[in-house]
């Protein structure tokens, strides 16, 4: 691009940014429907006839793959049907792919696809060791086709957006290089949060809506990326925040009030800390844009001294709504939400991951989303025959409401009839395609006794618990102790503020009774004396932040960071430093 072009494409930016916020909420809905009227179509016609729309998919990817050297050896070249793949392919796990995938990372090509890898989607390495997903030109497509559904319907909820920035925390680094070249990170570069090149990429379909410098993410100490997020954050007009996990909204919310008297000073200064290791070109940003603000110290103190808190509905007045999961665990975050943002509409991302997008949320009500029929094709095993030999395998449309299903993804990624180890449950229909949400990781679950606990099932315990007792909790921890005759379950917690044994202890006998609500087979278990009375254990202030810190440092994405809420090895429980036990 020559000097002429970055100045017009400079022009044309600041110009749509000046008109943008000025668009009548009904014209943004008009506007957004118009955009994205085509894909709109698709959706239509594809949620009616699913079969079709997934039959179709799945000959597309096969066809597209047939020479390759997986291609080969499952005979691509003959599959006609649905039947024909599944009987040549096997369900795989990653360490069934991992091998085609190393070679495809040492330079190779024609292993798994037929299309140029250019990047590798590093899985943020939360649950396990990290995986790589090779990522094409056409898995992009995949992956977006939904998501264009998804924004169009992000603009009818929330047509305020266009007010003001989009406040989220991005994972825009490319974190290293195959031995071939090929760089590899977090899915989001992939998508074009940066131009992987350097650091000053932006969501090119949100950048009017991004004023916060992208270099700010680049930062690798922990507390001082927050601090310069959250200090340009509060002279910025933000709109929509925006996070997949619900958790690191709430951290910010955390860190803005620990930050609070430093930012207040800074504010009023029209400075930033000078202690803090910005690097040079980042200071010299960050302050040739800060002038006094005394009007914004005033509005942090007063939002402090009045809740105790920094409250963001407080500081931003053209905040709209939040995007953010809410499904599997999320709910004991959104639990949280109204002491930080009042009654603002909460929108689900949708089910998605680094191996694909699967499901298109339509509105801010509820986790459900459509599954996305448009993308990649998606088998399903119902959830209690899967541990079978040969389980029963089903296509979209077989699918039944009020059952759970374990997934399995073929795509333009190379990930051919992938067991994702997620459990869904169908909960409705668009058309004639099923509305899905996701529930948890199948690995996560502990049954010493035939109880078959799932973290969803602790989530919802503990979540009721707490909001029963009044008991606001910074994080928790189910495991099970087996150190004596009779396996007995540990409920560990970390109050946000002092709790009394009284408050402790109805706190306990309020989770042992909602995982019986949420588990009927726990119930039973804890009736016929199989499992002892559960206890609580407190663990250490701050605890569950330096868990988190902890997978950052080990290579997670501070963006995709889920800290788990169940455990088979209570080991990890004392590792967070337990300092008080309430027993039955």
């Amino acid at each position: 691009m020559n000097l002429l072009d970055q100045a017009l494409a400079a022009a044309v930016l600041v110009t749509w940014r000046s008109i943008i916020p000025r668009i009548p909420p009904d014209v943004v809905r008009v506007l957004a429907r118009t955009l994205f009227s085509k894909s709109w179509g698709r959706f239509q016609r594809a949620t009616a006839q699913p079969a079709e729309a997934q039959k179709s998919r799945l000959l597309e990817i096969i066809d597209r793959n047939r020479d390759t050297v997986f291609g080969r050896e499952h005979g691509f070249g003959d599959i006609r049907s649905i039947a024909d793949f599944r009987s040549r392919v096997p369900i795989m796990r990653y360490e069934d792919l991992e091998p085609y995938i190393k070679r495809m990372m040492r330079g190779e090509k024609n292993v798994l696809l037929a299309d140029e890898v250019k990047f590798f989607a590093r899985t943020s390495g939360t649950t396990g060791a990290a995986k790589y997903i090779p990522v094409t030109q056409t898995y992009l497509e995949e992956y977006r086709a939904g998501r264009r559904i998804w924004l169009r319907q992000v603009a009818q909820v929330f047509p305020g957006l266009v007010r003001g920035t989009l406040l989220t925390m991005h994972s825009p680094k490319i974190e290293g290089r195959t031995e071939s070249g090929i760089p590899f990170g977090s899915i989001t570069v992939a998508m074009g949060a940066s131009d992987q090149g350097g650091q000053t990429g932006r969501l090119p379909l949100l950048s009017p809506l991004q004023k916060i410098p992208m270099r700010i993410f680049f930062l690798e100490d922990f507390e001082t990326k927050y601090y310069a997020l959250l200090r340009t954050a509060v002279e910025t007009d933000i709109a929509m925040m925006a996070a997949i996990n619900p958790s690191t909204l709430i951290l910010m919310c955390q860190k803005l009030t620990e930050f609070a008297p430093a930012i207040i000073e800074d504010c009023e200064k029209g400075s930033i800390r000078s202690d803090l290791d910005l690097g040079q070109e980042l200071r010299a940003e960050l302050e040739s844009r800060f002038k006094p603000a005394p009007e914004i110290a005033q509005r942090l103190r007063a939002s402090l001294a009045a809740h105790g808190r920094v409250r963001p509905i407080d500081i931003w007045p053209n905040l709209c709504g939040l995007l953010s999961w809410k499904g599997g665990s999320a709910p004991f975050y959104l639990r949280q939400f109204p002491e930080w943002f009042g009654q603002l509409p909460v929108m689900d991302y949708g089910y998605a991951a680094t191996e694909g997008s699967f499901s298109i949320v339509m509105s801010a009500e509820g986790s459900k989303g459509v599954a996305n029929v448009m993308g990649h094709f998606l088998e399903f095993i119902p959830e209690e025959r899967r541990h079978e030999s040969a389980p029963p395998v089903l296509n979209l449309d077989e699918l039944e409401i009020g059952k759970r299903y374990y997934v399995l993804i073929t795509g333009s990624h190379g990930l051919m009839r992938y067991d994702i180890n997620d459990v869904v449950e169908v909960v409705g229909r668009y058309k004639n395609t099923p509305e899905i949400v996701f529930c948890h990781k199948g690995g996560n679950m502990i049954s010493y006794t035939g109880e078959k606990i799932g973290e969803s099932h602790v989530v919802m315990a503990v979540s009721g618990a707490q909001e029963q007792c009044d008991i606001d909790l910074n994080g928790f921890l189910v495991t099970v102790r087996t150190d004596s005759a009779t396996p007995r379950y540990i409920f560990a917690v970390e109050p946000s503020s002092g709790a009394n044994e009284a408050d402790l202890r109805a706190l306990l006998h309020a989770c042992e009774a909602g995982l019986r609500d949420a588990n009927i087979e726990y119930a039973a278990k804890r009736d016929s004396n199989r499992l002892a009375d559960p206890w609580l254990q407190v663990v250490s202030t701050g605890a569950f932040e330096r868990t988190r810190k902890a997978r950052i440092d080990a290579g997670a994405f501070d963006s995709h960071v889920k800290v788990p809420h169940l455990a088979q090895d209570p080991g990890e429980v004392a590792k967070m430093g337990i300092e008080r036990t309430v027993t039955w």
